[in-house]
Formats: C-alpha cells, structure tokens, sequence
C-alpha cells in the first residue's frame, strides 16, 4: 500500500530523474515567510535597543548638567541662573565637556534654576521629547521618583532643591 509520502518522494525522484531542478514553489514560499518573520522580529528588537541607548545617553546628559552645576556652585557659593530650551546658561559652558550640545536630534535639554524665596532654590534638567517611545523608555529606566519628575513630554530631573538635596 502507498501512503502519501511514498508518493511525494516517488515524485521528487522523478523531477530529479527527468533533469528538472530548483525548489517548488511552496518551498520557496514557506522560506520566504520564515525569513519576513525573523526580519520583523530583528527590526522591532533594533528599535527597542535604539530606545534603550538613547535613554542611557539622556540618563548621562543628566549626570554631565548635574556634575557642571555643581562645580559651578563649589566656584561661586550659588547656583548658575536659568537658561532658555535647548541652550545651556552661558555661565554653566565653561564646566561643560567642550562638545556638550542641550539640543540633541531626539530630545532638548532645559537647564532650570526657580529661585523659591528666602534664598531657596530648586535646581534641575528637564528633557522634553516627542518621541513617545523614548519617553516611555526613560521613565522605565530612570523612574518618576524624586529627583525624577514626569510631566507627559518632558521628565525633570532635581539636581537641588529647598531641603538641600534632591
């Protein structure tokens, strides 16, 4: 008795024997599905890393403005004054790494400094994006907790505040 298998191998041999090569179309098919869900899989995961390193580069933004303010503060006995989005205050440059840029292709830093009254003084970095996924990414990494603060587009990060600290 033949079974199907027997029949598709019979058939195989015959295509062989007569001089016909190459793949059915089924084959050729099924590998180019594979291949379309593989690429799918890589592109997404690409993008998720892309993410993921440009929260790490704002994350060390941060850290660079922060270390910057603070020198400034050891020099000075206050705090550099407040300067527009996407510029950092002209004060607070000649602390910056030499090629330090506010305005990034992704994302503008804002150096804020709102004197409170009575000599107090909250002090931060806040990053504004319009990159939803970056954002998304950013609260993942560097949380919404003091001295993280989220407000939709932008997260703010305290560098010092009235108590002394962030």
């Amino acid at each position: 008795m033949r079974t199907m298998g027997d029949e598709l191998r019979t058939t195989g041999k015959r295509r062989r024997a007569m001089g016909e090569k190459g793949f059915t179309m089924i084959e050729l098919i099924t590998v180019v599905i594979i291949l379309g869900l593989l690429s799918g899989i890589a592109i997404l995961k690409y993008l998720n890393l892309r993410d993921q390193a440009r929260a790490a580069e704002v994350a060390g933004d941060f850290r660079t403005v922060m270390v910057a303010a603070y020198n400034y503060y050891s020099d000075h006995n206050d705090w550099p004054p407040d300067g527009p989005p996407g510029a950092p205050p002209p004060s607070l440059i000649q602390y910056l790494p030499g090629s330090f840029e506010f305005t990034k292709e992704e994302w503008t830093l804002d150096f804020d400094n709102l004197g409170v009254g009575g000599g107090d003084y909250v002090v931060g970095v806040t990053v504004s994006t319009a990159n939803s996924d970056l954002m998304e990414k950013l609260v993942r990494t560097l949380g919404t907790k003091q001295p993280y603060f989220n407000g939709g587009s932008t997260l703010t990060y305290i560098i010092s505040a009235p108590d002394g600290g962030a």
